[in-house]
């Protein structure tokens, strides 16, 4: 039963909160419905799910540890630990999550993906084993949305697009976490640079536009990162100069307010890409 986990951590939160099964009646579920996705028999719609999580005052990532039975912060732990040895290019620490993990769970196992695929290519293998969880996700929590921000750009065509819709037919319940928003931004930079390197002009231009429908007044650095990959996108299709004096002009700002590993990361995909052709003419 796919849906056991999420209506088993409904059922856990619902008992602990002290709302019966009649209470949410009123948002137009039924007992029998709230019932059936309790047991794993079904799944509620995901609009349901969010106004019913509302009810009881539990937030996404309330309801997301209990998915991950409480686990959930030990693999924040290491996505961090990822993150951090990312920006600092340290490779060597990557490669030791990724043999740490690698022989595990289905978890440990996407988290050493997760750390291998910043220094190397993936497996065929490793990325079907990554494209059959993706397919089974029903709710987005911060463990699914850390694989999504490091491998997300290894998945094909048709389950980015599926993820995109996902994220967009629910805009207003991710937007509203920040975490939430950052990670999603992450993912759709990559995905946007991938585009670009592959000469998928169109989809780099649609996933542009979808960034900006997740923007918030105070996502700074997240508008950074897109501005950036919107960057490459003019640099290679619009105006070539004018491209890449925006790249400059991102890394200059970076380096002003001392964001140094930030710019470290972002002046390699500028070196790859930039100044690396530009010594081959």
């Amino acid at each position: 039963m796919v849906y056991f986990k999420y209506g088993k951590a409904f059922h856990d939160l619902r008992i602990q909160h002290g709302f019966s099964l009649s209470a949410f009646e009123e948002l137009g579920i039924a007992k029998s419905t709230l019932s059936n996705f309790e047991n794993g028999k079904s799944m509620l719609s995901f609009d349901r799910l969010d106004f019913a999580l509302q009810k009881m005052n539990v937030s996404p990532l309330d309801y997301s540890l209990m998915i991950n039975n409480g686990e959930q912060d030990s693999y924040i732990s290491i996505f961090d630990e990822i993150e951090q040895a990312y920006y600092q290019r340290d490779i060597k620490h990557l490669q030791e999550i990724y043999q740490e993990n690698r022989s595990g769970s289905k978890e440990q196992k996407l988290v050493a993906y997760s750390a291998k695929g910043l220094y190397q290519y993936l497996l065929s293998q490793e990325i079907d084993e990554l494209e059959d969880y993706i397919k089974g996700i029903q709710f987005w929590g911060l463990f699914e949305l850390s694989i999504l921000a490091n491998i997300g750009d290894k998945l094909n065509d048709t389950l980015i697009d599926n993820v995109l819709e996902d994220f967009l037919y629910n805009k207003s319940y991710y937007e509203n976490v920040l975490y939430y928003r950052v990670l999603i931004y992450r993912f759709l930079y990559k995905v946007i640079l991938n585009y670009v390197d592959t000469g998928k002009k169109e989809n780099a231009q649609e996933i542009l536009e979808i960034s900006k429908q997740f923007f918030m007044p105070g996502d700074v650095m997240s508008r950074v990162i897109i501005n950036y990959a919107q960057s490459f996108y003019c640099y290679y299709y619009i105006d070539e100069k004018k491209g890449k004096n925006q790249l400059q002009d991102t890394l200059r700002f970076l380096k002003k307010i001392g964001a140094i590993d930030f710019r470290n990361t972002l002046k390699m995909q500028y070196d790859k890409r930039i100044t690396k052709k530009n010594r081959s003419e």
